[in-house]
């Protein structure tokens, strides 16, 4: 077998490897719901409320090796001074996004890439795994997502927040309702 032809044959055996891994779910699909069981009241515009091991958790207080889940409120059309109060409503998920970053690049979807040093690379320290979701409600617009992270130490590992994981850290307080086709 001649250079090129081994070289097409080492690029179709990496192609077809790196197809035929389990492939990611997302957890909660869109229209699903959600359901604010709790008032919160006198949040600034453009915050978020932190949720893990099932209460909210004060800003700052997170164990960010545990899964926990934020809730982001904010509303566009007032100033960051205006102060947003959620009461017990139903919440739609509208979509779902599923992303990772590591400690080395926090801002980049995708594996880490590692740093550089004496021409050795290394690991980043950590992977953040992602579950997004856009949220909706007609009576509530200032709630506008809710999104739920896992921190891994290890590449490549697909640790996305499971649905189990994403209820311990939501509790009583909001209640996860899968959306379900009906059968025919």
């Amino acid at each position: 077998m001649n250079g090129r032809a081994l070289f097409l044959s080492l690029v179709a055996l990496l192609a077809a490897c790196s197809t035929t891994g389990t492939p990611i779910v997302e957890p909660i699909g869109k229209g699903s719901v959600l359901r604010l069981q709790q008032p919160f009241a006198d949040l600034p515009n453009g915050s978020h409320v932190d949720f893990q091991g099932g209460r909210r958790i004060a800003p700052g207080n997170l164990d960010r090796w545990s899964t926990y889940c934020r809730l982001y409120v904010y509303d566009p059309t007032r100033e960051a001074e205006h102060r947003i109060s959620l009461t017990p409503d139903e919440f739609r998920v509208i979509s779902v996004e599923m992303s990772y970053s590591s400690s080395d690049f926090p801002g980049m979807v995708g594996p880490g890439f590692g740093h550089m040093s004496w021409g050795v690379r290394t690991a980043p320290a950590y992977y953040l795994y992602r579950v997004g979701m856009r949220i909706s409600s007609p009576d509530q617009p200032e709630a506008r997502s809710l999104d739920c992270y896992k921190k891994w130490g290890t590449p490549r590992a697909n640790q996305y927040p499971t649905l189990t994981e994403i209820r311990a850290a939501l509790g009583e307080l909001i209640k996860v309702e899968l959306f379900a086709i009906a059968a025919e």
